[in-house]
């Protein structure tokens, strides 16, 4: 796939460079095309737009980070204190959240640098829009079009120049507001169902966590005197035992839930503040790469 892309590139930049004076009007139509796009610049909105949304989405998902490791915290200092036979135990079952704490401390990093990751892109996306790039395409085009009609084969090396940077500007201008809506693309099409259910589902998580944190409560031994008293007791233990199996129950559901859903948010999270604008923009280096290194004249690759 990308050797079709460099050899499509290659070509495309040989026939610009050798067309004859007859036919180099699609040329001049391609720059007057791109000039008002650039001018105009009709993707930047859109392009900051999504890339607003991935960042307050990034943001969301490390709030999420920060009150499960709030709640887990607190559920791992509850104790239940129950009485078998005379004999004080204590039980902890916030230790059940003990596997998931850490996985809740690395998604909280990686939500960390999902928004500096897009931050990173804002800034980039900033620059493609900065006057100097603007300037430069299209006093690049205009003057492409005045050698192209009025140049002679003496000055082929100041067109091959030319093609080069007008075709550099145009990649400059518009390769984060394409990177950025491609991504947001790739994101509604694949990610956004994933993410709605997942962050949903550590919502209801957190909030039944705080919960349980809320209603157990560590009660003293109480000493016991009478066999009356004594009989409450055994009949209170009984209760008491009953609930901590139902709460241990609804640690190790909240466990499961949490373990699951942090993993599908990091999995759509890497994708789509790593990943994919890896691999748009590690497409738009190859692009460039070979842009600056093929030359049609000496049939070599060099500037």
């Amino acid at each position: 796939m990308q050797e079709v892309s460099v050899f499509s590139l290659r070509r495309s930049v040989a026939m610009i460079m050798h067309l004859p004076k007859n036919s180099r009007l699609p040329l001049t139509l391609l720059v007057l095309l791109i000039l008002p796009l650039a001018i105009l610049y009709p993707f930047a909105e859109a392009s900051d737009q999504h890339l607003e949304g991935a960042f307050k989405r990034s943001l969301a998902g490390f709030a999420i980070a920060r009150g499960l490791n709030g709640v887990i915290s607190v559920a791992q200092g509850t104790e239940f204190a129950v009485q078998p036979a005379g004999v004080g135990v204590v039980f902890a079952p916030g230790e059940i959240l003990d596997p998931i704490n850490d996985l809740v401390e690395r998604f909280s990093w990686i939500m960390l640098l999902a928004s500096s990751s897009l931050g990173v892109q804002q800034l980039l996306l900033s620059m493609s829009a900065w006057k100097g790039i603007l300037f430069g395409l299209v006093g690049g085009g205009f003057a492409l079009i005045a050698i192209t009609w009025f140049g002679n084969s003496s000055w082929r090396w100041l067109r091959r120049f030319l093609v080069r940077f007008f075709l550099l500007m145009t990649i400059l201008r518009f390769m984060m507001p394409v990177v950025s809506m491609a991504n947001e693309w790739v994101y509604s099409a694949f990610l956004e169902s994933r993410y709605t259910v997942a962050s949903q589902e550590l919502k209801i998580a957190t909030d039944n966590l705080d919960r349980i944190n809320t209603e157990v409560i560590a009660q003293p031994v109480e000493e016991t005197s009478g066999l009356l008293d004594k009989a409450r007791e055994i009949y209170r233990t009984a209760i008491k035992q009953i609930d901590l199996t139902q709460r241990l129950e609804e640690y190790s559901q909240i466990a499961d839930t949490v373990s699951e859903n942090i993993v599908w948010l990091i999995a759509v999270f890497l994708m789509q503040t790593v990943v994919f604008p890896l691999l748009f923009l590690w497409i738009v280096w190859v692009l460039i790469r070979q842009l600056f290194s093929y030359s049609p004249d000496s049939g070599g690759m060099r500037w």
